[in-house]
């Protein structure tokens, strides 16, 4: 009983609320263009750099959701935040867009090659977003230089590794089978295929995209709405329950960091 309540006592719903709601906002726009650029766009190299500036832009807004529910008062971006968070995502785009996706399609056709990229899309996949926010709390604490940066991040994991993976992945694997079910973007029903998880993550990995794409193709192609309105309200019921699952990894990782700011020095006897 004690384990669930401690369990319990970690979901919130009035200091993400606010976050919450700009997260179902941001995720409607960005899903709109996406969706937009998806089925008017015909030259995939065009459609991939759409891609990349919304993945771009994605992780301002989800920096500044993240600082929502870090802090009530308003915080500004300065640039130097600002770059430090498109660099970062830059590099993701880069290590799994250029990096593993070739990987993978060169060792498309070697069985133990093919094993190897996977087990490294698999760490990739496990650290990805647990780094991504400890960095960006980094940044809002007003940490600027690189070694400043590597090196709270390496004092927050040195302390809390565990817990922090261990709220990650049950939360990853809640999405994943639900998306299963589903027919969601981390479906594993045609297999665990991590580079292509990966490529989602960065694309299409906003709380709310199974809705709006079934919300697009039933108005696009003419559907009445009140047919297929269970549906729609099912998959956004699902992708809300997202949003307020990833805020709250959001306020559990300020939790961790702040009892590393706060955890007291071991003394020798």
């Amino acid at each position: 009983m004690k384990r669930i309540k401690q369990i319990l006592s970690n979901f919130h719903i009035r200091i993400i609320f606010k976050a919450l709601i700009a997260t179902l906002l941001l995720s409607f726009l960005y899903n709109l263009v996406y969706l937009f650029a998806g089925f008017g766009i015909t030259d995939p190299r065009l459609f991939y750099a759409v891609q990349v500036v919304l993945s771009l832009a994605s992780s301002l807004g989800f920096y500044k959701i993240c600082t929502m529910v870090w802090t009530p008062d308003k915080e500004k971006m300065s640039f130097d935040v600002v770059l430090r968070v498109l660099i970062l995502q830059g590099g993701w785009i880069l290590l799994i867009s250029a990096v593993i996706a070739s990987l993978a399609a060169l060792a498309s056709s070697n069985m133990v090659a093919s094993v190897f990229v996977q087990l490294i899309s698999v760490v990739v996949l496990i650290g990805l977003i647990p780094f991504q926010l400890v960095y960006y709390y980094s940044l809002f604490l007003g940490k600027k230089s690189g070694k400043e940066i590597f090196g709270y991040i390496k004092t927050v994991f040195a302390a809390h590794y565990r817990s922090i993976l261990n709220v990650y992945c049950a939360l990853l694997l809640v999405v994943m089978a639900i998306d299963t079910f589903s027919g969601g973007p981390f479906s594993l029903a045609q297999g665990f295929y991590v580079p292509q998880i990966l490529q989602n993550v960065l694309y299409v990995g906003n709380p709310m995209f199974s809705w709006m794409y079934v919300l697009f193709l039933s108005t696009s192609f003419g559907v009445s709405l009140s047919s297929m309105f269970v549906i729609i309200f099912f998959l956004f019921l699902i992708g809300f329950l997202y949003a307020y699952l990833d805020l709250n990894l959001v306020a559990y990782i300020q939790k961790e960091c702040i009892n590393v700011r706060t955890r007291k020095p071991k003394t020798h006897r």
